[in-house]
């Protein structure tokens, strides 16, 4: 008698079982946040050694915006073990190197500042990229302040140009005015305050009187805008 038909069916139904198994112990994108902190780093691990498949992107992207302290080192760690070997494909290093820049913070910066040790002139960009990424989650200026706080030459040079490129923007201007009030808790800073604001101190005309003006009208709006609120 020929069982190799059964067995077959046996086999896919086997196999059918199991996807269905291993996909039901895989978090949704809507469930993932609540997860322990535990589960989330074994969820990342596992997804960086699978090579970040599509069908976990969702998840990956909760997981890097609301909680990249815990996924960005991971991510961060393994690049910088990939970067060590001459055989990781290039897809996977642009792929987790993206994945830091996207999150749009400080963490993104720091994991930057010890790729860029490696290779400045592959991953310098990404600050750059960090800080319009950070403009749709939080306010881009507040994390480039954090990010010259780091103490890295590489970042803290990065994060100026960005700075300087972003700030011919009046709408940009606006959201420095911004962060300048959160920083200062008032309008304008001192003039002392203003000579050695770690951004205003960084442009390359130390921050014109015109470019001052206008960042000192726009936070007195922001400011009279707040105290309606």
């Amino acid at each position: 008698m020929d069982f190799r038909m059964p067995r077959l069916r046996s086999t896919a139904a086997l196999l059918t079982f199991l996807a269905g198994f291993i996909n039901a112990q895989v978090p949704s994108a809507r469930t993932i946040l609540d997860t322990s902190e535990a589960e989330q780093m074994k969820f990342v691990n596992e997804t960086i050694a699978a090579g970040f498949p599509g069908d976990r992107a969702d998840q990956m992207t909760m997981l890097i915006i609301n909680r990249s302290a815990v996924t960005l080192p991971l991510i961060a760690g393994k690049l910088e073990e990939a970067l060590k070997s001459t055989s990781t494909p290039k897809s996977f290093v642009d792929t987790a190197s993206e994945m830091i820049a996207y999150a749009g913070d400080e963490q993104s910066l720091r994991a930057l500042s010890k790729l860029m040790a490696f290779d400045e002139r592959r991953f310098g960009r990404l600050v750059g990229r960090t800080l319009d990424n950070a403009g749709s989650w939080r306010n881009p200026f507040t994390v480039a302040y954090r990010g010259l706080e780091i103490g890295d030459e590489a970042v803290s040079r990065y994060t100026a140009a960005w700075a300087e490129a972003a700030l011919t923007s009046e709408r940009m201007q606006r959201v420095w005015a911004d962060a300048m009030l959160d920083r200062y808790g008032k309008v304008v800073p001192s003039e002392t305050e203003w000579a050695q604001d770690p951004i205003a101190s960084r442009l390359k005309d130390r921050a014109s009187p015109e470019l001052r003006q206008s960042v000192v009208h726009f936070a007195a709006e922001a400011q009279s805008k707040r105290q309606r609120r």
